[in-house]
């Protein structure tokens, strides 16, 4: 009688605990496809999700004169992808500064520039998006002053250390409200930031490797034949630009217009800092340098440009 009892409690007492669970919480923001943002820029991050989890990101940007399409890094995409540019997939959402959420897909890629084409899958109001920026048509020389613009998660010492610094991040919560990721550990909190650095040229024909570790034939006809626009930052990023790529890079016009010039691409790797004698900066924690960019120049990619304006 007693075995029976003492069981049947124990069944009542795991209905109670099923009972008392609150049910999931539907995530608004994923199914309103927004997420909090007031930034009037052409400028998205680009999301590559598995599974509805976000796998990788980059950043993208609205072509002038285009309808619903972007421009972004070829490299981005084909590391997002198993190295494999898959034309149609809609593994990639696109988060614009408006606070708008696409679905896109790659439309168009070049044998050997570092860029592709993305288009927006849903319908949207051509008058509600963000005015693209127009594309410039001339080049850049050495000693111009340019913005580097993009999207990409900051990690939180960080960000608190570039507040201190008198810089506040332009933070904006698409890791914490769309995807819900939630960290524990101080040192692992980031969240996603709008990035524009102020940069100034110092070469216009550069040479840098965007090809895989292993040397290949393709990869060494791209170094050959590809040339790019060197920048330095004028603020020591301290951290990788990773994330930027496929952004892109504006220069103000006489007009005081920001016209697009550039395709974010590369990035020289972080370095240890060292003053003037040739000593490591800061004991205990030593200064790392990131402040050198490569840009893909808006005039190698023309006719990319001319096909993406004809998209309907």
């Amino acid at each position: 009688m007693s075995k029976v009892l003492f069981g049947g409690i124990l069944f009542i007492l795991a209905l109670t605990l099923v009972a008392c669970n609150p049910p999931p919480v539907e995530n608004v923001y994923r199914k309103e496809m927004r997420f909090p943002s007031t930034l009037n820029v052409p400028v998205a991050f680009l999301a590559v999700e598995w599974g509805g989890k976000l796998r990788g990101s980059g950043s993208a940007w609205l072509i002038d004169g285009g309808n619903g399409v972007l421009f972004t890094a070829k490299h981005v995409t084909d590391a997002l992808m198993n190295n494999q540019i898959e034309l149609g997939a809609n593994e990639c959402k696109l988060f614009l500064g408006n606070g708008r959420v696409f679905t896109c897909i790659t439309v168009r890629v070049p044998p050997l520039r570092d860029a592709v084409v993305l288009r927006l899958l849903e319908k949207f109001n051509l008058e509600e998006m963000p005015k693209p920026y127009k594309i410039s048509e001339k080049k850049l020389k050495v000693g111009d002053k340019i913005y580097v613009q993009g999207f990409h998660s900051h990690p939180l010492d960080v960000t608190i250390s570039n507040k201190e610094d008198g810089f506040e991040d332009l933070t904006v919560p698409i890791l914490e409200n769309f995807y819900e990721i939630r960290e524990a550990d101080p040192l692992r909190q980031r969240e996603v930031v709008f990035d524009s650095l102020e940069a100034v040229v110092v070469d216009v024909d550069a040479r840098v490797n965007i090809g895989s570790d292993e040397p290949n034939s393709y990869d060494a006809i791209r170094y050959k034949t590809n040339d790019y626009i060197k920048v330095i930052t004028t603020r020591n990023h301290k951290f990788s630009f990773g994330g930027l790529s496929g952004g892109v890079a504006v220069k103000i016009n006489d007009q005081g217009v920001p016209e697009a010039v550039g395709i974010v691409t590369a990035e020289r790797s972080e370095r240890w800092g060292y003053d003037k004698k040739g000593n490591l900066e800061g004991v205990k924690a030593p200064v790392i340098i990131s402040d050198t960019i490569f840009i893909t120049p808006i005039s190698s990619v023309k006719e990319l440009y001319e096909y993406a304006r004809q998209i309907r």
